[in-house]
């Protein structure tokens, strides 16, 4: 049995009272919706701790994300928006562990109380939380700068947890869905990127569709939880892609103590990247962006054919862009397989150059 700590959630309105706080958690937090029990959850929220049960074969698979207004998000952003992308993001980490979504608790920082974002950003948990079967059990707020925090739980059998340091010389390496489009949303939302000044779009106002394309791909980045829980069995090694391809392919290699050759014109880019920036940008979007939340992940040889016929099936998109070889590093290739430098940076917290 797993404690999971859960302080009692606090009022953050200008003049807070002991009936407001409950009202707040019964309207907003303990909804049906929202923190519904499911098997293995012996308590939710209604005392000082949820109480979860961990079948003795499996591992509890934890993971949190921070998300801090003007920083990952506009301020004026529409609260169910937030909530969905503040949730998808923790799940994506799941999703690299192989670990199917259990239960989550949620940290939330409100400079005022305002029902009807709260209302918003409630009906936004609701949505994944009921795709995935996967409850709020618990959390905390308070007052100050808006920030969300989630941490999610999930479950995993002992042997199927797909971490990082399984990659083997002569793995293929693939990725899921298109990368970049995370990096380059942030131009089209107004938000600085960390990728300078010459990261920008090709036209002063992309078209509808392709806004709106960002905009999802911002707010709404799609799991891959099926993916992982369908074709996990396949991966020798996986990361879910929240800093650039370059920074987290580089954790399984140091971790797997091998190497590994990207061929840059397998990058999967999509229509509206490709009609949105240049070449050079996209390549940058892609390598060093972040926030595009697809798996990064390596798979033996023969069971690639496996692998490509189960995403087929499952409607997902996945693509060879190289290998895992002796040494160490990244060696990028162009079309011919000569070697091609880049030189940037993947995110970093706490970087001056980020």
């Amino acid at each position: 049995m797993v404690v999971v700590d859960q302080a009692p959630v606090r009022e953050v309105m200008d003049k807070p009272s002991s009936q407001s706080e409950f009202e707040i958690i019964r309207r907003f937090l303990a909804t049906p919706n929202l923190s519904f029990l499911r098997d293995g959850i012996e308590l939710g929220i209604g005392d000082d701790a949820a109480l979860i049960e961990v079948p003795p074969n499996k591992y509890l698979a934890m993971s949190m994300d921070v998300l801090i207004s003007g920083i990952h998000f506009p301020l004026d952003a529409d609260p169910s928006l937030l909530a969905n992308r503040a949730l998808a993001v923790n799940l994506s980490d799941l999703a690299a562990m192989g670990a199917e979504p259990f239960c989550f608790t949620l940290g939330l920082v409100l400079p005022h109380s305002d029902e009807k974002w709260l209302a918003g950003f409630s009906n936004g948990l609701e949505y994944l939380a009921r795709q995935y079967n996967c409850p709020l059990v618990g959390g905390d707020t308070s007052r100050g700068p808006l920030s969300i925090s989630i941490q999610v739980q999930g479950l995993v059998e002992k042997n199927r947890a797909t971490r990082r340091s399984g990659a083997n010389v002569g793995d293929k390496i693939y990725v899921s869905g298109t990368l970049g489009d995370g990096a380059i949303a942030l131009l089209t939302l107004g938000l600085d990127s960390h990728l300078g000044s010459e990261f920008a779009l090709t036209v002063s106002e992309p078209n509808a569709t392709c806004l709106q394309f960002f905009e999802d791909a911002y707010f709404k980045p799609h799991p891959q939880i099926e993916l992982a829980l369908t074709a996990g069995k396949l991966f020798s090694s996986c990361i879910d892609i929240s800093d650039g391809l370059q920074g987290d392919l580089q954790h399984i290699l140091d971790e797997s103590e091998v190497a590994g050759s990207i061929r840059l014109g397998a990058i999967p880019y999509s229509k509206s990247a490709l009609c949105s920036v240049s070449p050079e940008n996209r390549l940058l979007a892609a390598l060093f962006g972040g926030d595009d939340y697809e798996l990064c992940f390596t798979v033996a040889k023969k069971d690639c054919e496996e692998l490509e016929s189960i995403a087929k099936e499952l409607g997902v998109s996945v693509t060879c862009i190289g290998d895992i070889n002796l040494g160490e590093g990244i060696d990028y290739l162009d079309a011919d397989g000569s070697p091609v430098e880049v030189t940037a940076q993947a995110f970093q917290h706490f970087s001056g150059c980020r």
